[in-house]
């Protein structure tokens, strides 16, 4: 099978950033190739466990691992949803903070520990759907 120069250039671009955890889709045009060959060779990452797709254009670094439920093999984002989901609502050009029930636990307002995926977006339009699995993330708009 002919490696694919694209995929590797998508992996270069991604190795040279080993803080980010989230991409969007338009970092990888420089990456050589045409439209549709990015897209194919993205289709190939996430098909091969190196990508998981969170939403439309957005993707996430992935490895394989065993379920610690099922002990069933699995793919699975290489960092806590909060992180991914922070991240990929800054390549958004959105500026995301805690949300009012995280704000609440942190100032001592409140005991219980907030357990969904929220972020305050204040006034920002953004509608788009993101998610992982059964995790979506909700927007807060609050400022």
């Amino acid at each position: 099978m002919r490696r694919s120069k694209i995929r590797e250039g998508i992996r270069n671009y991604m190795d040279s950033r080993p803080d980010e955890a989230a991409f969007l889709r338009s970092e990888f045009e420089g990456c050589g190739g045409t439209r549709s060959g990015v897209d194919k060779a993205i289709r190939g990452m996430v098909q091969d466990g190196e990508l998981v797709r969170v939403g439309y254009g957005a993707y996430v670094r992935a490895r394989r691992m065993i379920s610690p439920v099922t002990k069933e093999p699995m793919i699975g984002a290489i960092v806590v949803p909060e992180v991914w989901a922070w991240q990929t609502l800054r390549k958004l050009g959105v500026d995301p903070q805690p949300n009012s029930a995280l704000r609440d636990y942190n100032e001592g307002r409140s005991t219980q520990i907030p357990v969904w995926l929220a972020f305050d977006v204040g006034r920002s339009r953004i509608r788009r759907k993101i998610r992982l699995g059964k995790r979506e993330l909700i927007y807060e708009r609050s400022r």
